[in-house]
């Protein structure tokens, strides 16, 4: 019974756990026990602790943060939209949160000359509009990756087909495009046009005729929603053509099933938009931005970056056709000088002005007199007329006056036929400016008498142009005539008219005066020394019916040869 007392000693005799100092085996093992588990537990709450405060300190990915940055994308509408989930998937690695924003080409350099308050990083459309834009605003293009994405331009409609070379598509009747200035689809064809140019397969003077007619074509047909889908609306339900980009295209298609639109490219090739990343912030974060584009970058080319991309309907940066829709396989088209790109799209910019000009027309007698054919030179002129009204888009702003001699009070030579009107302004009666010159056109054989007050007319029209000058447009005086200067004896000589055009010259309101001359008895000599005494003027003579076309079509693509050079 002792032996389980609660005081009893337990005795050290051999074979008892207890060692010499008094602390058995088993008493040394639990506390050993006890300090392991108190040491194991103290570890993983250190390490928990340092996991923690790295996590705090370096990001989520270990590196270097101190403190996250946001950053601000700029792409066009269709890559923005590809790209948005692709955005928020590269702000849960590094140490930025990306936010891409909706930006077309023609507002980006506005955001790009807001310093500080711009975007850090741009998805241009095509390499060209990058730089473009850059140096438009006097920024380094900073170009960290050539093309994330691709996608060709093509020609959509109803009907499209036998296209050869660009040129080809620039003639094609009805063609809707975007601004060349604006848009990479819309300077596609003049890109495509000059490359040809360039290889030997076609003349320049091909090109410039082509871009003449095109730019005359797009003023009349441009609408206010001049987006990528609302001309290929338009397209769909008139059947004209449209140059698009494949892109756009598929996209199209895929709300719009039952379209009937086709999309080709011309038989020499197409030109990609290849959609390089620019890294486009201001010198003091231009670096940390940097690393951002290389995250954002790394996610753009990942399997789910790919796969947003090509759901949205872009090719991949290697061109390769997309699950074969589309227009398959094509030849890429490239320049192979660019600074030729950037010489014809400023021809564009002059021939996209619109025009603003007086046309006065020379009703005296001679012009009753036959030419070649048996016409006589006011039916050619006549036609003229009509020619050239048809030509000129609505957005060109003309009027018309006649002359010969005795036209107007006190013995002047010209009276006002019809005031300087936009074409499609709605005027006296009701009617719209356009058919008042038409049926000016077509009643002037009646109007015929008397002799050529040409000079005093050239300087009264060249006047009450630049009096009333418009700097969004070209201003110019038409002057439509068979022959000589024959005025009453009191009228300005040809010295005297030009020594008053030189004083009245203004390069602030510059004026040019553009002088055709009905048949070969015109003055051709007197009428190319009018022309030359204005800035950007030219001179042509109409012999035949024939020319009429091609003289008008040269007097607006007079425009071009200055701002080419």
């Amino acid at each position: 019974m002792g032996r389980h007392h609660a005081g009893a000693e337990t005795p050290n005799t051999p074979g008892n756990d207890a060692d010499d100092f008094g602390f058995s085996d088993r008493g040394v093992k639990r506390r050993a026990s006890s300090l392991w588990a108190t040491m194991t537990v103290m570890l993983v709450v250190v390490v928990v602790a340092v996991g923690l405060i790295a996590w705090k300190v370096f990001g989520s990915d270990g590196s270097d943060c101190g403190s996250r940055r946001p950053i601000e994308v700029a792409a066009e509408p269709a890559m923005a939209a590809a790209l948005k989930q692709v955005a928020t998937d590269a702000s849960t690695v590094g140490c930025h949160d990306f936010t891409v924003t909706a930006a077309p080409a023609s507002v980006i350099p506005g955001l790009l000359s807001r310093g500080d308050g711009g975007p850090d990083l741009w998805i241009a459309d095509t390499r060209a509009r990058a730089e473009q834009s850059t140096r438009q605003v006097r920024i380094p293009t900073d170009i960290v990756n050539v093309s994330v994405a691709s996608t060709p331009a093509l020609v959509a409609g109803a009907r499209v087909g036998g296209l050869d070379n660009w040129v080809d598509v620039m003639k094609t009747p009805n063609l809707r495009m975007g601004s060349p200035l604006a848009t990479s689809t819309g300077d596609a064809p003049v890109i495509g046009a000059l490359a040809a140019v360039q290889d030997g397969r076609m003349k320049q003077s091909e090109l410039t005729d082509a871009m003449t007619v095109l730019a005359i074509q797009q003023g009349n047909i441009r609408t206010s929603d001049d987006s990528e889908s609302a001309r290929l609306g338009v397209a769909d339900s008139t059947g004209d053509p449209v140059v698009t980009d494949e892109q756009s295209f598929l996209q199209y298609q895929r709300s719009h099933p039952r379209t009937v639109l086709k999309a080709v490219v011309p038989r020499q090739g197409t030109v990609f938009l290849e959609h390089p990343l620019v890294n486009v912030s201001p010198a003091a974060r231009h670096r940390d931005t940097a690393t951002a584009a290389r995250e954002l970058l790394g996610r753009i080319e990942s399997g789910e970056g790919q796969k947003a991309l090509r759901e949205a309907g872009f090719r991949p940066s290697d061109r390769s056709p997309i699950d074969g829709r589309g227009v398959g396989a094509v030849p890429q088209i490239t320049v192979r000088d660019p600074s030729q790109v950037d010489k014809t799209l400023r021809q564009w910019s002059v021939l996209g002005v619109p025009i603003r000009t007086l046309v006065t027309a020379d009703v005296s007698g001679s012009m009753n007199d036959t030419v070649a054919g048996g016409e006589s030179r006011a039916d050619l002129l006549s036609r003229a007329m009509l020619q050239g009204n048809s030509l000129f888009p609505d957005n060109t702003e003309a009027g018309v006056w006649f002359f010969s001699t005795d036209r107007g009070p006190g013995g002047r030579p010209w009276e006002q036929k019809a005031a300087i009107e936009r074409e499609n302004a709605t005027v006296s009666g009701g009617r719209k400016q356009r058919d008042v010159l038409n049926d000016l056109a077509r009643g002037y054989p009646g109007a015929i008498g008397g002799g050529t007050g040409l000079y005093d007319t050239v300087l009264a029209a060249f006047t009450k142009v630049q009096d009333g000058y418009d700097p969004n447009y070209s201003n110019s005086v038409i002057v439509l005539t068979d022959g000589r200067n024959d005025d009453a004896p009191n009228s300005i000589g040809l010295s005297t008219l030009l020594s008053r055009l030189a004083e009245r010259n203004d390069p602030a309101r510059p004026v040019m005066i553009i002088t055709i001359g009905i048949s070969a008895d015109a003055d051709a000599d007197a009428l190319r020394q009018i022309a030359d005494a204005t800035p950007g003027g030219s001179s042509y003579v109409a012999r035949t019916p024939e020319d009429i076309s091609s003289v008008f079509v040269k007097a607006i693509q007079g425009r071009v040869t200055a701002a080419g050079r």
